[in-house]
């Protein structure tokens, strides 16, 4: 059984607003792929990306796509399981958006951005944070369109194999060191692309925490954890979607079996699901772990019920 933690649908009336895949509007196309891939439900967000002039983070298009991901998961019981797009750097009006869609819309968690104009999850209001911990749903953390360093990016497509990770990795270790994790012990983020090089530089964000009070190397800061920031990395779920073996191993090793969460990234990466299972099989996981990975970890993150194909 496998269920699908990165899926990205988009309402049909978005379609002629920008250049963006055919298959993100394809809800049937979709559909097809699960059932000939044996995937028995896809967790469908918005990665807050747009090739085009179509702010996904305005209040009007947040509001647009949550109805719309809600009817996904209203017309598809069990086979679509819908995220709330969020923007909770813009004020008191998206976090009203934002409980009307757990609270109202019956939505699974959040879909959010790594970062928005150049704000990232540290300058998140509180106000936020309190609300999907009394909620109890989890925070799928993506990417946006705009990342650290985009100015540098245009060539080579660098914003999507560079910028992204590099803005994951920025921002949890922002929201790490400045005590993020301890003031809210028990958010429970799922980081797409095997959480950037979160895993890689875990030991390295332990130096510099264990070294702050060595004036030569430069300035800290106001936080002292009470834990090392790896610690703290270890909380986090990550997903498989990383494109190879040799960085998901590390992913592995740092965060465990246990947090692992199968991803496709599918709308809008033209992989077939057999391929990244093929990935995850150089992993040589045992059965057990194999099913933790596929199915039975995004079901305890996102309360999926079991459901038999």
């Amino acid at each position: 059984m496998i269920i699908d933690s990165h899926v990205h649908l988009y309402p049909p009336q978005w379609q002629n607003l920008g250049r963006m895949p055919a298959d993100l509007f394809d809800v049937e196309g979709q559909l097809r792929r699960m059932a000939d891939a044996g995937v028995a439900t896809s967790v469908v967000s918005d990665p807050h990306i747009w090739y085009g002039d179509l702010d996904l983070g305005d209040l009007a298009q947040t509001t647009t796509y949550n109805d719309y991901v809600a009817q996904l998961q209203a017309d598809h019981p069990g086979a679509l399981l819908g995220l709330a797009s969020v923007t909770p750097w813009r004020g008191d009006a998206h976090l009203a958006e934002a409980k009307r869609a757990i609270e109202e819309l019956g939505l699974a968690g959040f879909a959010l951005a790594t970062s928005d104009q150049n704000r990232y999850l540290d300058s998140i209001p509180d106000a936020f944070w309190e609300f999907v911990t009394d909620a109890g749903v989890p925070v799928f953390l993506h990417p946006g369109g705009q990342t650290l360093g985009q100015d540098l990016m245009d060539a080579y497509r660098m914003g999507e194999v560079c910028g992204r990770p590099l803005d994951m990795t920025v921002t949890l270790t922002r929201f790490i060191l400045t005590g993020g994790y301890e003031r809210f012990p028990d958010l429970r983020f799922l980081c797409a692309h095997g959480g950037g090089a979160i895993t890689m530089v875990a030991d390295r964000l332990d130096f510099g925490h264990e070294l702050r009070n060595y004036t030569p190397l430069g300035p800290w800061g106001e936080v002292e954890l009470v834990d090392a920031p790896s610690i703290h990395v270890q909380k986090l779920y990550l997903d498989t979607v990383t494109f190879g073996p040799n960085p998901l191993r590390l992913v592995l090793d740092t965060v465990g079996h246990d947090h692992l969460c199968f991803g496709s990234d599918c709308p809008p990466v033209p992989w077939a699901i057999e391929r990244h299972l093929d990935v995850i099989r150089k992993l040589n996981l045992t059965e057990a772990e194999m099913s933790d990975v596929l199915a039975n970890n995004a079901r305890g993150l996102f309360r999926i019920p079991v459901r038999r194909r």
